[in-house]
């Protein structure tokens, strides 16, 4: 001791240098765990829930305005399919720059800024005494929709532990369950008794609830302030988060979250995104994700997601956008719709509203699937058994045309299929969103989200678009068939 003591106060009298602090290093992952999973991310799950009710809110609610809205400006066949697929146009303009904008400036910015686009153009399309008009609204609310749904993908995974992802990202797919059953709701208490135009500003509620959580509350994503280096902002979202779950005791006073750190520098991903924080400024550095996703590993892997994003879109949408449009045409073939116009209507939208229900079981099991059997395995039989199940649905619109069955029977059937394959299909979204937001490292996730996120738009619009010139026809086998077998 008395030698450490000379070492320490100096031979001759002379201070000796104060020793350095020591900082704990923690990796962005390590942090997270420390930090735990508990009531910050459930309030953050339910907020951004609200993202993706908001999106589920846009694209339904075309489909419930459809048959008053076509009506008012005297819409065609193609017009209503051009009007269906407006949003989807947006959403696929806006997918690869939203990705692109989230890992540049980040998840929050970025979800915020979607947001008001989203709510601004929602609510201007309420407005619309044009048929041009409300195509362009729809167009540009498409546009923030992607945003929003990217976003939310992106950041919730960010600010969990691994064992916590799944069941946390089942329920945020789950928002869109939320907004699908608000749509319904609203639309079958407005619609009827007060107009399809206050029925879209209503439906603006969701997005403007979220951007106000989002601009009040919500951090950026921890992951993300790492990557761009910005180790100190990282480190007190670590606390924050621990705060929130009564953790912070887990967490070292003196640590430090590292900067730099994505995925496994090891890894072929991990070499991949430091190459990527090494391109240069400017445009270079905006694009370079992009050009990440673009070369091997993630090449392959891209493509192969990007062709499920593709298929899984064109068959679901294809359907459901147009479920509103068999149910109107059923009633019109009872008759009913010529004694009692707003009798039909509210049965449409109770029908829809049946279906949208149907969401709840779909997404409760999936909850537990994507852990237990895995994602991929979720994903295959979900969409394998909801094949059959719009199978069924296209048997009962053949029944019903060709006077097979009765009318009765073919709207239960018409109804029972319908439900089937919205909650078999739900539970093959929650497993692709969660395997897509796991699949591509935190420097490019975003832009990754997003471009798939494009393919699916993508196969949105075409989906709808044939369904709606072919709806109407004598022959609505084809596109039932194409949306099965996508």
């Amino acid at each position: 001791h008395g030698r450490r003591a000379r070492r320490v106060g100096g031979a001759h009298g002379v201070a000796a240098p104060r020793a350095p602090t020591m900082v704990e290093s923690l990796t962005p992952e390590r942090a997270i765990e420390l930090a735990g999973a508990g009531a910050f991310q459930v309030r953050l799950t339910a907020l951004l829930m609200l993202a993706n009710a908001g999106d589920a809110v846009e694209v339904l609610s075309v489909a419930l305005i459809l048959p008053t809205a076509g009506a008012e400006f005297g819409l065609s066949a193609s017009q209503k399919g051009a009007l269906t697929s407006a949003v989807f146009a947006g959403a696929l303009l806006g997918s690869f720059a939203w990705g692109l904008a989230g890992d540049r400036v980040g998840r929050r910015r970025m979800l915020a800024t979607a947001l008001a686009v989203n709510a601004l153009f929602a609510l201007a399309s309420g407005t619309a005494r044009t048929f041009w008009f409300l195509v362009t609204c729809r167009v540009l609310a498409g546009v923030g929709v992607s945003g929003c749904n990217t976003a939310a993908f992106t950041a919730l995974p960010e600010f969990l532990p691994c064992h916590a992802r799944g069941k946390h990202t089942v329920a945020l797919a789950s928002g869109w369950m939320v907004g699908s059953i608000y749509s319904a709701s609203i639309g079958w208490a407005l619609i009827p008794t007060r107009g399809w135009r206050t029925f879209v500003f209503v439906s603006a509620a969701p997005a403007l609830a979220c951007l106000l959580g989002v601009v009040a509350w919500m951090p950026e994503s921890p992951r993300f302030l790492a990557v761009r280096g910005r180790g100190e902002e990282a480190t007190e979202v670590i606390r924050r988060i621990a705060r929130g779950n009564a953790r912070e005791a887990r967490v070292p006073r003196d640590a430090q979250v590292e900067v730099g750190v994505g995925s496994s520098r090891a890894s072929p991903v991990g070499r991949l995104g430091a190459a990527a924080r090494r391109k240069p400024g400017g445009f270079g550095a905006w694009i370079a994700p992009l050009r990440s996703l673009c070369e091997p590993p993630l090449r392959s892997r891209a493509a192969s997601v990007g062709f499920v994003w593709f298929s899984l879109s064109w068959g679901w949408y294809g359907v459901m956008l147009w479920l509103p449009e068999y149910f109107a045409r059923l009633a019109d073939a009872d008759g009913s719709s010529t004694t009692n116009e707003r009798h039909v209507s509210t049965n449409v939208y109770a029908e829809n509203a049946a279906v949208a229900w149907a969401n709840l079981p779909g997404n409760i099991a999936s909850a537990f699937l994507v852990d237990s059997v895995g994602r991929r395995a979720t994903l295959t039989w979900c969409m394998a058994s909801a094949a059959i199940a719009i199978a069924v649905f296209a048997l009962a619109v053949s029944w019903a045309a060709g006077g097979g069955v009765s009318r009765a029977a073919a709207g239960r059937l018409y109804v029972a299929s319908a439900c089937a394959f919205n909650a078999l299909s739900v539970g093959g979204w929650n497993a692709l969103d969660l395997f897509t937001s796991e699949a591509f490292p935190t420097e490019v996730r975003s832009t990754a989200m997003g471009a798939l996120g494009a393919c699916g738009r993508l196969g949105s619009a075409i989906g709808t678009f044939v369904a709606g010139v072919t709806v109407s026809s004598s022959y609505p086998m084809p596109p039932l068939a194409l949306c099965g077998g996508a």
